[in-house]
């Protein structure tokens, strides 16, 4: 007999008789208290291990580990140091300090703001704690008691009933019309049906174990007696949870950019600091300590001070737009994600279906029924084979009788609720309910007009159930559910059109190959029959045959339009469900995901291949189907090999390890489990996968506007670069503080930044295939036109040393308080061009953009107080200006926007020769 790796059976293929004896358990009398107290300190408590607490203070003390904070700190250092040089100068103390306490303010925001947004408990791992129930009852000294769940030890007899909740992984000793709901741990859309006596192979897959049952999942039918295998974090609930914690959340591609462009501008802070400091000195006639401070400005003028602070309002205020479209954003970062998907894994159950059963087929009296409506909710009717509806209560009397006996036989019950239909039971069972009353007959009125007397439950050797009711006139009458092959062969008779007749071979043909052709559209078949006066021990037999029917879980609406509409953007969906292939199939065919060529492949196919071999055939699956959680982390890691971006969605706890190790975990709000939904970056709220399709919207127009400000905020610091590193080589020139430079970098540039930010999506941005993952932040073109901005914009403030604008002499108080207005004021021209590298200015719908305009009104406004306020000139060492000075900074800082349009010009030239298109950004 195979074991397992603890040396246990391997519980699903052994016998009940040998796990008993392996686990030293008494069947008739189970543990005792002293050897399950025991046992309880070897195995430790039947709960899923907690995670250790994070450091809150560790957690804040990660935002300073950046290079580009790095260098501030680094900076703000530096200029600490000369601040305290400047002790016997006629300079306040904070003119003195201003720009340290300017640097390390910035440093501490933008910390604040990573700890705020990454400060999210670890979750998962408590859910999926939640999922094990409080209590159970357990055979201990021969009683049955109740106990709390987590003293459940490996060796324990609990017993189950309909409604429970599963504490533990176990075998099943006895069982009687067991059915489990284990859609939240493999996926499978409908209850499993469970046998203690069935005989499997050991290698049968976890879906497949049918006498098993799982810590997490749902007793929805019948009574067992059931054997602990497995407690805690050794049952497969608990194994999930230690994929989940094992799996490390992904980096956006964003925020991948963002670190090799901080590495990038570390090494020119690095490179151009040391040239600037070795000419100094070679140069000599300069205190070291303003060497120094040349060196700070260079490297605060490099970076981007506002660009982590800028990134995360942007995100943030797209997760607003989205929310109102019911895409709710846990990790801002997912935002940009989403627009960069070019694979998205779906699981099927919940996510492309609705997760309620729906009958679409009645096949009764020889004639063929198509039935409309979804879901629980008995909206809809019945129409003829030709798509004629059928007035309630005119339906032929064998069709009335095939619903009559749908309900009676029957121990679901729906029942209205505030917004739809609550069904409570097994989902045949409330899907023949729901068909019933769409066909005018209700389920509480056919009960009370025939009173149940007794029931045989379905069992999976039978593969049927039955009831047996009594009439008003005192007979009574056996109504029998099942499948088709355990039912045709106990009738002898049919209910046609003109009444009861015998079942001829002709019938039985006809009846077969319907059935045939309800299976091939993946409709789940049940065949229906009655019986009158039966005896006891003969209900099932004699019967007379009333009809099939064809029920399925549906497709979502707008399902077959999103998945359309993701191919047209260039986007795979790949169905990942723990779902048969056939029905899997089925589906994917009636929404469009699958087409001819496509692959599919199942958990079995999957354990045969290597990483190697995976990595090669899943760009042509689009359907795995008897999927395990483990396997569905594996398709995930084989796109991202690849280099695709990969959103995976999913609602239940198997979906929870690849939601995390997907770029974008998508779960579903209003019917997934806690697991799923805190597993994941992005939360859908009305469980629908079209939803999907508007985050992505988003996402793209989300990124073009980081792109857009990114573009902005690098062209004004490639300006306000070269005009510091310009004036170190000067003998003469006062060169701009690092306070002078932040102010034009937060204050100046970030609400114009903003603006850019917040553009509104493009209508045609479904139709561009997704970018590379490969790409950067930009194409070459694009930092050439960000350094010919630069030029625009810097060239002017650096002629300010140079060349004699004023009458009066000109003095490095003036220069420099010159070039300081028109470094401020030129980015708030320049803000237009940056709405498209690409496009004019001129060409450009809506033209004016009122964001943009009032956010250049205001940050020209403050930038006008910080320079010409008298006040302020001992802190930011401005100079007093004229108003002919004020004419010129205007007149040098709207030179950008002539020099980018012919720019923009020439380079839609060079590209049109090079056969590409130009395309708005």
């Amino acid at each position: 007999m195979p074991a397992d790796k603890e040396g246990i059976l391997t519980p699903h293929a052994a016998s009940p008789e040998a796990l008993l004896a392996q686990l030293r358990t008494d069947p008739q009398s189970g543990l005792s208290d002293a050897e399950a107290a025991e046992r309880l300190k070897a195995h430790g408590p039947n709960s899923l291990p907690e995670p250790p607490p994070q450091s809150e203070l560790l957690r804040f003390l990660r935002q300073f580990t950046s290079p580009l904070v790095l260098v501030l700190l680094a900076a703000a250092v530096v200029a600490t140091v000369v601040g305290f040089t400047q002790k016997g100068e006629q300079t306040s103390l904070l003119g003195r300090f201003a720009d340290a306490l300017a640097i390390v303010s910035i440093v501490l925001l933008n910390a604040v703001l990573g700890y705020v947004q990454e400060r999210r408990a670890e979750t998962a791992l408590a859910a999926l704690r939640r999922l094990s129930v409080p209590n159970a009852r357990v055979l201990r000294g021969g009683e049955l008691k109740q106990i709390a769940a987590d003293s459940l030890v490996p060796g324990d007899i609990i017993a189950l009933e309909a409604g429970d909740a599963i504490p533990a992984d176990a075998r099943l000793l006895r069982s009687s019309n067991v059915s489990i709901d284990e859609s939240t741990l493999t996926g499978e859309s409908a209850p499993v049906a469970k046998d203690a006596l069935r005989a499997l192979p050991a290698e049968t897959a976890l879906a497949d174990q049918s006498t098993m049952v799982f810590l997490g999942t749902t007793l929805v039918r019948g009574t067992a007696q059931a054997l602990v295998i497995h407690t805690g974090a050794d049952t497969e609930l608990g194994k999930i949870g230690t994929l989940l914690a094992g799996v490390a959340e992904q980096d956006a591609p964003l925020e991948q950019n963002l670190e090799r462009f901080g590495k990038q501008i570390l090494w020119l802070c690095l490179v151009a600091s040391a040239i600037l400091l070795g000419w100094g000195f070679l140069r000599g006639g300069r205190p070291w300590h303003l060497l120094l401070l040349e060196a700070v400005s260079f490297a605060v003028a490099a970076i981007p001070e506002g660009l982590p602070a800028i990134t995360t309002i942007a995100l943030a205020l797209g997760t607003q737009r989205m929310a109102r479209r019911g895409v709710i954003i846990r990790r801002l970062a997912a935002v940009e994600s989403l627009g960069a998907l070019n694979v998205i894994c779906t699981d099927k159950t919940g996510t492309l279906t609705q997760n309620q059963m729906t009958v679409r087929a009645i096949y009764a009296g020889g004639m063929r029924y198509q039935v409309t409506g979804e879901g629980y909710a008995p909206k809809g009717g019945l129409l003829t084979e030709t798509g004629e509806a059928i007035a309630s209560g005119a339906l032929p009397e064998p069709a009335q009788a095939l619903l009559r006996s749908g309900a009676l036989c029957n121990n679901a019950q729906l029942t209205p609720n505030e917004q739809d239909w609550r069904m409570v039971g097994d989902p045949t069972e409330g899907a023949l309910l729901t068909v019933a009353g769409k066909g005018g007959i209700q389920q509480a009125e056919v009960m009370a007009a025939y009173p149940r007397l007794r029931e045989l439950p379905f069992d999976s050797d039978r593969k049927r159930m039955t009831v047996v009711v009594r009439a008003a006139d005192g007979s009574t009458m056996a109504h029998v559910k099942g499948s088709i092959d355990g039912l045709l062969p106990l009738c002898d008779q049919i209910l046609a059109p003109e009444g009861s007749r015998p079942l001829l071979d002709s019938d039985r043909a006809a009846i077969l190959a319907e059935a045939e052709r309800m299976a091939k559209a993946a409709l789940r078949v049940l065949a229906l029959a009655d019986g009158s006066n039966p005896p006891d021990g003969s209900e099932e037999q004699a019967l007379t045959f009333l009809g099939l029917v064809g029920m399925l879980d549906p497709p979502r609406s707008g399902v077959r339009e999103a998945i359309a509409t993701c191919r047209e953007a260039g986007i795979a969906v790949v169905m990942i469900t723990g779902d048969h292939a056939g029905t899997a199939q089925a589906i994917a065919e009636e929404i469009g995901l699958s087409r001819p060529g496509d692959e599919v492949l199942t958990g079995a196919d999957l354990a045969h291949l290597d990483e190697n071999e995976l990595r090669a055939r899943v760009p042509r699956v689009r359907i795995f189907a008897r999927t395990t959680a483990e396997q569905k982390l594996r398709i995930v890691r084989a796109f991202k090999s690849i280099g695709q971006i990969v959103a995976m969605t999913g609602d239940g706890v198997n979906d929870a390890p690849a939601l995390r190790e997907a770029h974008v975990g998508v779960a579903m709000g209003k019917g997934g489990t806690d697991v799923a939904r805190q597993a994941a970056g992005v939360v859908i709220t009305d469980d629908n996968f079209a939803t999907i399709v508007s985050g992505v919207r988003e996402g793209r127009a989300i990124y073009r506007n980081i792109q857009k400000f990114i573009y902005y905020l690098l062209s004004s610091n490639a300006a306000l670069t070269l005009a510091v590193f310009v004036a170190a080589f000067h003998p003469h020139c006062l060169p701009l503080t690092p306070l002078m430079i932040l102010c034009i970098n937060l204050v100046t540039n970030g609400l114009p930044a903003l603006a850019l930010g917040v553009d509104p999506p493009d209508t045609d941005q479904m139709k561009e295939p997704p970018r590379s993952a490969a790409a950067g932040l930009f194409r070459l073109y694009d930092y050439l036109g960000i350094a010919f901005a630069g030029l625009a914009m810097g060239v002017p403030a650096v002629a300010l040393y140079y060349w004699p604008w004023h009458a009066t002499p000109i003095t490095p108080e003036w220069s420099r308080a010159m070039a300081f207005a028109v470094l401020g004021f030129g980015p708030l021209f320049h803000a237009w061009n940056c709405r498209s590298p690409e496009l004019s200015l001129f060409l450009q719908r809506p033209i004016i953009r009122w964001t943009l305009v009032g956010a250049c009104l205001l940050s020209a406004g403050i930038h006008l107080v910080s320079a010409a306020l008298p006040g302020l000139r001992t802190v930011f060492h401005t100079y007093p200006l004229a108003l002919t000075d004020w004419f010129i900074i205007v007149a040098l800082s709207a030179v950008n926007i002539p020099a980018v349009e012919v720019a923009k010009a020439i380079g839609r030239k060079l590209r049109r020769g090079h056969a590409e298109q130009p395309t708005s950004r």
